[in-house]
């Protein structure tokens, strides 16, 4: 089996953040991906999506695993009706969880050489691009 380093991981973005997919966590943090799934569950509350973690569903998921066909070292199982993908800061409670000297390890290799690089900004929309959709009646003199 082929050992996996931060620092060879190429980047996994979405929404221009850095994430890690459960599976590929818990090979790092040397674990299952049943134990982070039963870690998360156990600890729901305590985890805010958008902030520790998205779950991709649906089209985004669609659309989301044609990106990383493309890039053969992520594997996403073609019948995966759901993703969730963790953030720095999920990555950071499942360390705490673990409570395992080589997840701490991890996590802080983690910090230094994956969730501070920036993604290139080609790959980023510039934010004039970005459209708020007011109702029309806001804009009226009535």
């Amino acid at each position: 089996m082929k050992t996996i380093s931060v620092e060879s991981l190429s980047i996994i973005s979405f929404s221009n953040i850095p994430v890690v997919t459960t599976e590929l966590l818990a090979s790092l943090y040397g674990t299952e991906p049943d134990y982070i799934r039963k870690n998360f569950n156990r600890n729901s509350g305590r985890f805010v999506i958008g902030k520790h973690y998205f779950l991709l569903e649906n089209e985004e998921l669609r659309e989301f695993k044609h990106s990383m066909s493309l890039r053969p070292s992520v594997k996403i199982a073609r019948n995966v009706r759901s993703l969730i993908l963790w953030t720095e800061r999920g990555a950071a409670r499942h360390a705490k969880m673990l409570e395992t000297d080589r997840a701490w390890e991890v996590f802080e290799k983690l910090e230094d050489c994956y969730f501070s690089q920036k993604i290139p900004e080609q790959l980023q929309l510039p934010e004039s691009t970005l459209s708020i959709n007011y109702p029309l009646s806001w804009f009226s003199d009535n």
